[in-house]
């Protein structure tokens, strides 16, 4: 990568974990797995993806998906600092999902600041034999536009490319639905590429209501390169809301007396499913 881009991602990354200061001190395997929270689209859980990882299941032909989500970014100068994202995704067939996601700090009266970024995911289903029991295999690509959405500078467009894999597995009943994924991606900028990362990931889906979901970001790296992330949603209809818990298991030293101090912080997340595919006589998934 280039000087210029890594440092906006080390800005976006580190100040989405919660302000800028100690959050870039990691490695640059762990600093990747905090830049691929900060452009993966809002997934609709326990559906197309977890909470960061992707899922090779898509949402299903004409079904479109609004999510949004906010999690504080820190204090600047005294005032509070929150980044917020917005996802469209559609599902243009029942293997292929389109999606933008927009992001945008703001303070806390609402005003925007000039830090924003947007990313537009493809992810297309390659192999598909049932929903059940055989791994259902993706490939697809985040790309993020730095500069107005020009992609017209190499030096300010980033590529995600990856491939997912997922199993469904149900558990007695259709009910109650157990998944596990499994993701290879790299990072692609500037004509080069990074060494493939691994992440993976669980979710319990019980009476399609209740929504249980964790996964691990790094786990080909060293032990203190893993990032785990937890998740619980509630869903009602169309709409859902939910909470997630990053960085759940990580701690680092404080200054005084060599004690640890939890490096883990909250997000906020609600989101409306607008099924197309079942309100016009589609496959609703």
């Amino acid at each position: 990568m280039g000087k210029r881009t890594w440092w906006v991602v080390c800005l976006v990354a580190s100040m989405a974990l919660g302000g800028a200061t100690g959050a870039w001190a990691g490695s640059r395997e762990a600093s990747f797995a905090l830049f691929k929270r900060s452009i993966s689209p809002v997934y609709h859980w326990g559906e197309n993806g977890l909470i960061t990882v992707p899922k090779a299941v898509t949402l299903g032909k004409g079904n479109i998906y609004l999510a949004g989500s906010v999690q504080d970014a820190g204090k600047l100068e005294g005032d509070n600092l929150y980044l917020t994202a917005a996802t469209i995704m559609a599902g243009t067939s029942e293997d292929v999902e389109l999606g933008y996601t927009r992001r945008q700090f703001i303070w806390d009266n609402f005003d925007k600041t000039d830090l924003e970024m947007d990313t537009f995911h493809f992810k297309a289903r390659v192999f598909h034999m049932t929903d059940h029991y055989i791994p259902q295999l993706a490939v697809g690509i985040h790309a993020v536009s730095l500069s107005d959405n020009e992609f017209s500078s190499k030096d300010e467009i980033l590529f995600n490319p990856y491939l997912a894999a997922t199993i469904q597995v149900p558990l007695g009943t259709e009910k109650a639905m157990f998944s596990v994924t499994g993701v290879a991606e790299v990072l692609y900028n500037e004509g080069e590429s990074g060494e493939a990362f691994f992440s993976a990931g669980a979710d319990l889906v019980l009476w399609e209501t209740l929504y249980l979901v964790a996964e691990i970001q790094g786990i080909n790296r060293d032990k203190e390169d893993h990032i785990v992330n937890f998740g619980a949603k509630l869903k009602s209809g169309w709409f859902s809301l939910g909470v997630s818990l990053f960085n759940a298991l990580e701690e680092k030293a404080a200054e005084d007396k060599g004690k640890k101090e939890d490096n883990s912080y909250w997000m906020g997340y609600a989101a409306v499913e607008i099924p197309l595919g079942k309100i016009f006589g589609g496959k609703d998934r």
